[in-house]
């Protein structure tokens, strides 16, 4: 089987990258499933605090390989469909919930399901003149890695029903006035900056990182006392296991 995802790990962060560059990464069942093996071993892994993602040459994903989509079509292999779909959810549900940070390091093109798996990810950095878009809908289809769901609440129903009903890209620049990206930089400096964002963070108590996580992504429909009451009893956890005191420069909060 070829490297199509490749991983390495720093110390507290691991680096997986998206290794299709003559396709500009488009993705395969194959590649979904190195991609769900890495996630699913790094979520696991004691040792690593943050995962970054990013995408080898020029673009971080196009989304799914169009070549592959129309043969798939053409033979009605429905089944080959349904497969390469869980596998993109599952990719999706581990960088969502994993009790990691998740960081997703972007430039060039990141469009269809390369978008869902950016948008699944905690945090976004992108360099100048990434495009990013919901782009099913230009293929008469809809998105099914997450994307009707995340986008609406990252950056409002308005601007999420136009990217999602145009498919229209949009820039860095303007992901990062939407609140879509939370980094933008130079071309170029993408990864880099997400590693040492992703360093700087590995350095604090990755428990308290861990439940502050788990606590953001509480279903939003619970009313303001359930939400209290989870943030207590993950506060009364990580006081009992000393937590506060392992952070980085032993500060309170």
């Amino acid at each position: 089987m070829s490297e199509l995802v490749q991983r390495e790990t720093h110390d507290a962060l691991a680096m997986v990258g998206l290794n299709r560059p003559e396709k500009r990464n488009a993705l395969t069942p194959e590649m979904l499933e190195q991609l769900h093996a890495a996630l699913f071993e790094l979520s696991r892994d004691e040792k690593v605090h943050v995962i970054v993602l990013y995408g080898k040459g020029e673009g971080f994903c196009s989304g799914a390989d169009l070549a592959l989509l129309e043969k798939i079509k053409q033979e009605q292999d429905f089944q080959s469909f349904a497969r390469a779909e869980d596998l993109l959810q599952e990719c999706v549900k581990l960088l969502a919930s994993a009790p990691k940070i998740t960081i997703a390091a972007m430039h060039g093109f990141v469009l269809g399901a390369g978008f869902d798996l950016a948008l699944a990810c905690d945090l976004r950095v992108a360099a100048a003149g990434t495009q990013l878009a919901a782009s099913n809908v230009r293929l008469g289809l809809v998105p099914d890695g997450g994307a009707t769901w995340a986008l609406p609440r990252l950056i409002g129903l308005g601007p999420a029903m136009a990217m999602l009903l145009s498919g229209e890209p949009v820039e860095a620049e303007g992901a990062y006035r939407l609140g879509l990206v939370h980094k933008r930089v130079h071309a170029g400096r993408h990864l880099e900056e997400a590693v040492a964002w992703g360093q700087e963070l590995a350095r604090c108590c990755w428990e308290a990182h861990a439940a502050i996580k788990r606590l953001a992504r509480v279903d939003p429909r619970l009313t303001l006392e359930a939400a209290l009451k989870e943030e207590r009893e993950a506060q009364k956890r990580l006081f009992e296991q000393g937590s506060p005191y392992r952070a980085l420069g032993r500060q309170g909060n």
